[in-house]
């Protein structure tokens, strides 16, 4: 019990791992990746939804500044009014001209909130400075520097963000100029106007929240317009202008454009670090609830395999001790559950039945097996017999007399031999069997017969079964297609401690092919009927699966059949010993009666 105890300790532990933890450990690092990139492409949606947010409204200022200043070229009333106040020559109808013009601007301002400081500019022809025309206006009068353009569009010419030109206060805005009318009275009139009092504060961020992002405005030129941080980006300097100043900012920031209309760009500058950061705290967020469920996932998972999963490791376990045990009741406790106690029960009983089946079946199997040998036995002596009559008829018609004694004593013991009721012999008697078989054999054939026992003698004391190398030896004199045959046989130890017994002979090459399919089929391919299928039998009913019998054709014109089989001693000597008296008592009927 204190084994399957730990048998059952173990085996939780096994399904704990395997089975709870590491799948949810793999699923949670699928997770986590999945998190890792959702997370990357949250930000990436982030910042560009930002820099959206910024060039709408942008551009809604922009054209706003750009349809403000059409209506100042264009409209009937305050476009034809500016028009009449150049042409007018009396300075009293020009002066009220300029009044009106001052309060239909005035009235533009208040109508568009997001727009201020409209003032038209006279410049002189030649060098004489710029002077305002609506001399209310707040702004000073001035042109904007060139290096604050921003870009050209639509006969338009915007700048900044750069500071407003207003005499009460100073704050970012975006300007725009537009050419009012060229040659009037020796110089140019323009239109000027600015975006309204601290209106692009409130479009443009001074901080991009949650990852301290630099806002950048790039002019169509690629300088910057606009920075949050004017010591990575100075103004009116192009970043870009060497390969090794944009390639370290890039190591540094990850950026987001967004090109617009008239070659400007707006840019969002995320430091890789804040970047990382940001990601990696999603990441957590998100992995910390999945932990959470993860955990609450095991104990579930606990507390279902404590209510059912544990009676069935302690049933397959029960098994374990029935297969392990021979005495079923001395392994086996009551597990008080119903439907497993019911199994046992079942399994008991099937258990008792297979045993009492398979004693069955082995004592039809050795019967069949003594029936087969008998069958065998009593087809192979008559086999025997008429080959040897027929040698001997031969003999007696073309050798001399003073030969025959010798013949029929080589006779006398094979036919002892083989006659024999004890199915199994040694290897060195199956080898002896077979020199008196060539004795009868050299009598019809020219033979070239010899045994190569090898330098271990205790090899023949081997068990082996009656009656297996004969008929190899008999085919390979049969199947040479000579009148001069080379036989022989060679005993080897292998590594392995098996015997290779290695029957060879020259002459017409043997097909192997044929000889597989004999083993496999049982088809006969010896010529008197008795050969490779007898033979492989004797063997399996002696050693079961622990042997090999081959056949092959080598180098040289040699064919071989090859049989191995383990080195084992057993009853075969214990019978040895009253073969030999019966051989003895024979031979000595025979020289008497000689």
């Amino acid at each position: 019990m204190k084994k399957t105890t730990k048998s059952f300790a173990g085996q939780m532990i096994r399904v704990c791992l395997f089975g709870i933890v590491m799948p949810l450990v793999a699923i949670e690092l699928l997770f986590l990746l999945g998190i890792y990139g959702m997370s990357r492409r949250d930000i990436d949606a982030k910042m560009t939804r930002e820099l959206n947010k910024i060039s709408e409204s942008m551009d809604v200022l922009m054209t706003s500044m750009n349809v403000m200043s059409w209506l100042l070229m264009a409209d009937g009333t305050v476009g034809q009014g500016l028009y009449s106040y150049f042409e007018e020559e009396d300075s009293v109808t020009k002066g009220n001209l300029l009044i009106y013009l001052q309060e239909q601007i005035g009235h533009y301002e208040v109508a568009n909130p997001s727009i201020g400081n409209i003032t038209y500019i006279f410049v002189p022809s030649g060098e004489g400075a710029p002077r305002k025309i609506n001399q209310t206006s707040l702004a000073y009068g001035s042109l904007p520097l060139d290096e604050h353009i921003l870009c050209h569009k639509q006969q338009v010419t915007y700048y900044g963000p750069h500071m407003s030109d207003s005499k009460v206060a100073k704050y970012p805005c975006l300007s725009l100029t537009r050419i009012y009318k060229e040659g009037i009275a020796h110089g140019d009139v323009y239109i000027y106007l600015e975006s309204g009092f601290r209106y692009l504060e409130t479009i443009i961020p001074s901080r991009v929240e949650e990852v301290n992002a630099i806002f950048r405005i790039e002019a169509q030129g690629g300088e910057t317009q606009y920075s949050t941080d004017e010591e990575v980006f100075p103004l009116y300097k192009i970043p870009e202008a060497s390969a090794t100043g944009l390639w370290n900012l890039k190591k540094k920031y990850k950026m987001y454009e967004l090109p617009k209309e008239g070659g400007w760009k707006l840019q969002l500058w995320v430091p890789m670090g804040e970047y990382y950061s940001h990601i990696r705290t999603l990441t957590l967020n998100f992995s910390l609830i999945t932990l959470m469920v993860v955990g609450i996932c095991i104990i579930i998972s606990v507390q279902q395999w404590r209510g059912v999963y544990r009676p069935f490791v302690q049933f397959e376990e029960y098994l374990q001790l029935i297969a392990e045990s021979d005495d079923v009741e001395a392994g086996i406790f009551r597990m008080d559950i119903r439907e497993f106690d019911d199994q046992f029960a079942l399994i008991e009983k099937m258990k008792n039945d297979i045993a009492l089946l398979l004693t069955r079946i082995q004592q039809e199997e050795k019967r069949y097996n003594e029936l087969e040998f008998k069958a065998v036995s009593g087809k192979m002596t008559p086999h025997f017999l008429h080959n040897t009559l027929d040698t001997l008829k031969w003999f007696a018609a073309e050798k001399q007399e003073r030969e025959m004694v010798c013949f029929i004593t080589s006779l006398n013991k094979l036919l002892l031999y083989n006659m024999s009721k004890i199915p199994e012999t040694t290897l060195g008697s199956e080898l002896e069997a077979v020199n008196n078989y060539i004795v009868l054999q050299e009598m019809k054939y020219d033979l070239d017969f010899h045994i190569e026992a090898g330098k271990y003698p205790q090899l023949l004391a081997a068990d082996m079964p009656r009656f297996c190398l004969q008929p190899l030896v008999e085919n390979a004199i049969l199947h040479s297609g000579s009148d001069k045959v080379q036989v022989w046989i060679e005993v080897e130890l292998l590594i392995n401690g098996k015997i290779a017994i290695l029957v060879k002979n020259t002459g017409k090459p043997l097909e192997p092919e044929r000889i597989e399919a004999a083993k496999r089929l049982g088809k006969d391919v010896s010529i008197a009927g008795i050969g490779l299928p007898f033979v492989v039998r004797m063997l399996e009913n002696r050693f079961g699966d622990n042997f090999e019998i081959k056949a092959m054709h080598m180098a040289g014109g040699i064919n071989v059949v090859e049989i191995r089989i383990p080195f084992e001693m057993g009853k075969a000597l214990e019978s040895r010993g009253d073969e030999e008296d019966g051989e003895r008592r024979h031979d000595k009927g025979v020289h008497s009666g000689g």
